[in-house]
């Protein structure tokens, strides 16, 4: 890889996080990046009320001093205004790929290739971020796995699976996020998950909370 095609790959995943920030800060997490990545890219942050069993932001407690309209942010619950809150972290390795075009009209091939590969836990996740560059809007579209899930299709039994420096599964991706790949569900190898169970999935950094803390 040439000094530009290195540049170009940095800008491509810089920009991929930065959708990404957005995305998680639109939902409410607080995003926290590593000045030096050794793996984990994000750290992401929610406050959770374990009374009232869901997320919340501090409650902001407004009073007169010096008659002036004050406020204070406190570690309380917004909702009850009595319990302090906690403070739930997950943690993100980021890849983002902007694919090679295929002969087929809005398919592009994607590379699949996470470089944590064993089960990390609950709240351990791997967000990979395929990108259409080449339409007037970037698209990107969001599959989010825990690393648990990783081990199915990071095989080298799969159709799918290259040998190569960083060993990778290719898939092919429609314009609209669908991955066209199916694979054989009576294997466990159903690629149909990244459509189904991974894409947008946001939802997933919270499924093992609840569970948590009741």
């Amino acid at each position: 890889m040439n000094e530009i095609e290195e540049k170009k790959k940095q800008v491509i995943g810089l920009y991929g996080e930065m959708r990404l920030s957005m995305e998680l800060h639109e939902l409410g997490w607080q995003v926290h990046r590593a000045y030096i990545d050794e793996g984990i890219d994000f750290t992401i942050t929610k406050y959770y009320c374990t009374k009232c069993k869901k997320y919340s932001n501090q409650y902001v407690k407004y009073s007169t001093r010096n008659s002036k309209k004050v406020k204070c942010v406190t570690n309380l619950c917004e909702h009850c205004r009595k319990n302090e809150l906690v403070v739930i972290s997950r943690y993100l390795q980021i890849k983002t790929s902007e694919g090679i075009e295929t002969k087929v009209k809005n398919v592009r091939k994607f590379s699949f290739h996470p470089k944590i590969r064993y089960d990390m836990g609950n709240e351990v996740f791997y967000v990979w971020i395929a990108i259409f560059n080449d339409t007037k809007e970037k698209k990107c579209h969001f599959y989010i796995l825990n690393t648990k899930d990783v081990e199915k299709f990071d095989n080298i039994k799969l159709d799918t699976y290259q040998i190569t420096d960083n060993q990778k599964t290719e898939l092919p991706i429609r314009i609209d996020g669908v991955v066209l790949k199916k694979g054989n569900p009576n294997t466990g190898y159903d690629y149909t998950y990244f459509n189904n169970k991974f894409y947008n999935n946001f939802a997933a950094f919270e499924i093992e909370l609840v569970r948590k803390t009741q």
